[in-house]
Parts: structure tokens; sequence; C-alpha cells
């Protein structure tokens, strides 16, 4: 059954990320990386979607980092061909903004302490994903969302996502 949800749990990531892979050419090639920070930053202000997306990718795969004057421009490239795909990433979670409540590490630590079912669930995610790091903090916001996915599968009966 472990070797099943392993299986699982890695044919999920591996789907979610080549999702967020799939990305055309840019579509912002030839400019300079000062017309792509400016290009960005002009989307964040006037289009609250670009914005959104702004912050889903860049807790993807930029550290969270949202100002685009931090980012190399094959990053701000990757990001506006992305934008201009039409593909969608959800939402992003918040990162560290007391004012809206727990971060996602937060709840982890949680319930860790609250359950031995979910602490030992954790624990071997941690170890055959996240390289034997146990602390939510020390892991993205998108690991602990992949972890949120798995637990999901398995309580709907490990038949992985719907729609594939």
């Amino acid at each position: 059954l472990k070797l099943q949800l392993k299986a699982q749990t890695a044919s999920l990531a591996k789907m979610q990320w080549q999702q967020f892979q799939a990305v055309p050419p840019p579509a912002a090639a030839g400019m300079s990386h000062e017309e792509l920070i400016a290009q960005v930053k002009e989307l964040q202000r006037s289009d609250p979607g670009a914005k959104e997306q702004w912050a889903a990718y860049t807790d993807l795969s930029g550290g969270g980092r949202r100002d685009p004057g931090k980012h190399a421009a094959d990053y701000l490239q990757s990001f506006l061909s992305h934008l201009q795909s039409g593909v969608r990433l959800p939402a992003s979670v918040p990162m560290e903004n007391p004012s809206e409540g727990p971060t996602v590490a937060e709840a982890v630590k949680v319930m860790q302490r609250k359950s031995m079912s979910f602490k030992n669930v954790w624990r071997q995610f941690c170890m055959d994903f996240g390289g034997g790091t146990n602390d939510p903090a020390k892991h993205p916001v998108e690991f602990m969302v992949k972890f949120f996915d798995f637990l999901g599968m398995r309580a709907g009966g490990g038949s992985g996502p719907a729609g594939g």
C-alpha cells in the first residue's frame, strides 16, 4: 500500500508540475530586462487577474519574491508567456501575513501536535518527497499544497485526480 501511495503521489506531483511548465514560447522575446519589469508591474496595477497569477507564479517557482526587479529577464518572459497561454495557476496561499490568519506552515504544525496519524503521514511524505525535512516552515507553500492534495487523494480512496 505504501508503494502504491508513493507512486500515486509522485504521479500527481509530476502531472501538476508538467501542467505548470506547459508554457508556449516567450511572447516578450527581444524586450530588455527593464522593459519586462515595467510590463509585469503595469500588468499588476491594471489587471487583478494578472496580479493574482504573478503571485501564484512567484510562489510556485520564484521563492515568493513578488518584485519583478528581483527576477531575471528569462523568468519574466516565462511568466508573460504563461499569462498569454491562458493556463491558470491556483490562487496563491498567503505566505506570512498575520492579518490573514495562520500560515499553511503553522496549520501543519498544529495538525502534527493534534493528530499522531497526521504527523506520521506528514513525516513519511517529507521523507519521500521533501528530503527528510519535517519542519513545514522549511518547505515552500506549494510543497504543503501537494501534501494536502495527497491527503485528499487518500481520503477519496486513492483514485487520483479527476479529469487528469
